[in-house]
């Protein structure tokens, strides 16, 4: 170990970036710009910091030695320490602010950057350990997220969605939570304007962050010995050599198919006015684009809303039932004038 690793700004993670987003909302792309300058080390997400802090959550992990069990086992033997749950916590920032500096060292770098979407879930605990990191909370347009899950992870099998019940219910609201928490320890990061004002954007962060802008992290995609990572975006990101705003309305095209439509239609209205404005968005601007795309009643017929398709159809009983049939009916009846 080097004396730099007892800095104790280090240790508060003066040097960390944290780029948080809900999946398929661009991180890959902006990461791959960041990861450009020659100041700031990146790799694959490395969701590092979910295991340690969900150790000490009552719900939302699974493990083969028995959570609750393991919880109620860490919590006990925390509790008797001095400092209790702070003893933990600096427990956490010793030992992750070693392996980030391990890695932005090797790199001979100054920052190191850690982009994890599903950080989302624990930024306030994240922030507890690294109250001196910069976080970066990147929004894009919900719906146009909604239907880039469904054209790169689900395609025609829409009860995937499933699989993205939280990243779609629970990620914008827990982001704009993250905004008001940080304050001035975040910069706000829009993807439609990454793309219309590259420059202008990523001007901003490294003017944060204390750097000097370079070229080269708009035309990331001019290095050649560039990584492809394990996770994020396996396709868009490494077939353009910079951002292309041309990509901006490409979602809209999906809505003609009435059931990415309907979907896209009930997600608009499980955010709601509030949330939509909260995010950045116009809502307004949304459902008359929406309305303008609207499907014939008898082209939404078949389709499912999607209360339905994010339940895990394993878990679902009642496919022949009545009650699954009306609520059914009762679902589209909303569409019929």
């Amino acid at each position: 170990m080097t004396l730099e690793f007892y800095d104790e700004s280090l240790l508060r993670g003066k040097n960390l970036i944290f780029l948080i987003s809900q999946p398929r909302a661009g991180s890959t792309l902006t990461q791959r710009m960041l990861g450009s300058h020659c100041e700031i080390h990146t790799v694959s997400e490395p969701w590092l910091m979910l295991h340690p802090l969900y150790a000490m959550r009552s719900e939302g992990y699974e493990v083969e030695y028995n959570a609750e069990w393991a919880r109620n086992a860490v919590e006990g033997f925390v509790d008797e320490l001095p400092e209790g749950k702070e003893a933990y916590f600096n427990g956490l920032r010793r030992m992750y602010s070693y392996l980030y500096n391990c890695a932005a060292t090797s790199s001979g770098k100054t920052y190191f950057l850690d982009k994890t979407p599903r950080y989302y879930l624990i930024i306030s605990e994240l922030y507890k350990i690294f109250p001196e990191a910069h976080f970066i909370i990147l929004l894009r347009n919900p719906l146009s997220v909604l239907c880039s899950m469904i054209n790169t992870w689900t395609l025609d099998d829409y009860f995937k969605l499933h699989l993205y019940k939280q990243d779609l219910l629970e990620a914008p609201g827990k982001l704009i939570e993250a905004i008001n928490l940080l304050n001035n320890n975040c910069m706000v990061l829009h993807y439609e304007w990454l793309l219309l004002n590259s420059e202008v954007e990523i001007n901003k962060i490294c003017s944060w962050l204390g750097i000097q802008f370079s070229r080269e992290m708009i035309d990331y995609g001019e290095a050649k010995d560039y990584p492809v990572w394990r996770y994020g975006d396996q396709n868009k990101v490494y077939q353009d050599t910079k951002p292309d705003s041309q990509n901006l309305d490409k979602w809209i095209r999906t809505l003609d198919n009435p059931q990415v439509w309907r979907v896209v239609n009930d997600y608009l209205e499980f955010l709601g006015v509030e949330k939509f404005i909260q995010l950045g968005y116009s809502y307004e601007e949304m459902r008359n684009l929406l309305d303008s795309k609207r499907p014939q009643w008898f082209e939404l017929w078949r389709t499912l809303p999607l209360e339905v398709l994010l339940e895990n159809p394993q878990n679902t009983k009642d496919w022949k039932d009545q009650q699954y049939f009306t609520k059914l009916i009762s679902s589209i009846n909303q569409f019929i004038d």
